[in-house]
């Protein structure tokens, strides 16, 4: 059960091989937001970029090459 503080909403999560960022986006709550593996990108975070990676690898949806 969640925790009263807890909220949940939709996010769609993608990767874009053009840029090799991870997208998250819902529309619900209105966010927008990349997140990198580059340590020289202000949107830097691989811990949140290795989980999403493992996420989108297992739905089969990680692209090729990247």
């Amino acid at each position: 059960m969640p925790s009263p503080k807890t909220i949940s909403i939709r996010l769609n999560v993608w990767a874009d091989p053009r840029t090799g960022m991870i997208h998250l986006a819902s529309k619900e709550a209105g966010i927008i937001s990349t997140v990198s593996s580059e340590p020289k990108s202000e949107r830097y975070h691989p811990n949140l970029f290795r989980k999403l990676r493992r996420l989108l690898i297992g739905a089969n949806k990680w692209p090729k090459g990247l």
